[in-house]
């Protein structure tokens, strides 16, 4: 697999086009348990009119279209440094964890993977995050994953990283946090662990778990209130609430509590518990 550090696409941007040059954006609204080759988890792509998509991959109870989809897990693990792998077994001129590598060797305990048991496929934990150096005396330096072997069980894993470090691991000292890529194992329902989860996007369309599919994070995007109040007068601002529907407000109303902040509504012209607002996503650009 490459591991290229990101993917990018601005579909049609090269000029106007015709109603025959209209690009083909039908791999948006599907949803596959085979991963598409082109693309990597969290990967993007910009439509003309400003849309924001991501690819994503659904985990427990798999998401619907027009309600928003949480990622569920806030940190998922902490450990000090542990021996770091050999520049020879690596098949370069700087160990693991040393100054200047782009390696680091990191401890996976059986909590940890979609798995839960510290069981890991080849790149799981591609375009998730690592912090190295927290809770040591170190300046934390903070990578994202690019790459990994499969684990057949939890242990010692070593990751490639997406730039090199500049400060060297301290092995059983420095403090190494890992935190999975956030558009993985996203839900629809989000109420067992709220308010510690946060909200990433729509769906295109319904996915179930384990299936790959692309997340609106930006831009005009229906979603469904599902029986919360919506268009209130002068409520603008719309909000995700527990189950991924949304309800409109002010940010005086909501001030205090666990809603997330979705956008603001570009049409709901009058009040209804199910009043569904055609909504300006503003969630990631």
């Amino acid at each position: 697999m490459s591991k290229g550090k990101a993917h990018v696409n601005y579909l049609g941007r090269e000029g106007l086009v015709g109603h025959s040059q209209i690009p083909d954006w039908d791999f948006i609204y599907t949803a596959s348990t085979v991963k598409d080759p082109k693309w990597s988890v969290g990967d993007r792509v910009v439509l003309p009119d400003g849309r924001v998509y991501r690819y994503s991959k659904a985990g427990t109870g798999g998401v619907v279209a027009q309600m928003g989809a949480a990622h569920t897990t806030v940190c998922a693990a902490y450990a000090v440094a542990p021996a770091q792998a050999t520049a020879a077994s690596l098949g370069t001129t700087l160990a693991a964890g040393a100054a200047g590598s782009k390696y680091i060797s990191v401890t996976i305990a059986s909590p940890f993977g979609v798995l839960g048991t510290g069981v890991l496929t080849e790149d799981e934990l591609r375009g998730g995050y690592i912090v190295i150096g927290n809770g040591s005396a170190q300046s934390p330096q903070n990578r994202r994953i690019v790459g990994h072997p499969a684990l057949a069980a939890a242990g010692i894993l070593t990751l490639e990283l997406d730039a090199a470090l500049i400060t060297a691991v301290t092995v059983g000292t420095t403090g190494i946090e890992i935190v999975e890529n956030p558009y993985s194992r996203l839900v629809n329902d989000g109420s067992t662990q709220q308010p510690y989860v946060s909200w990433m996007g729509v769906p295109a369309v319904v996915a179930t778990v384990g299936q790959y599919f692309w997340l609106q994070t930006w831009g005009p995007c229906w979603m469904t209130s599902d029986g919360h109040t919506c268009a209130a007068a002068g409520s603008r601002e719309i909000f995700i609430k527990n189950n991924g529907s949304v309800q409109s407000g002010d940010y005086f109303t909501y001030a205090g509590t666990a809603y997330q902040r979705a956008g603001f509504a570009i049409d709901a012209s009058s009040a209804g518990s199910s009043n569904s607002p055609f909504v300006m996503l503003q969630i990631s650009i």
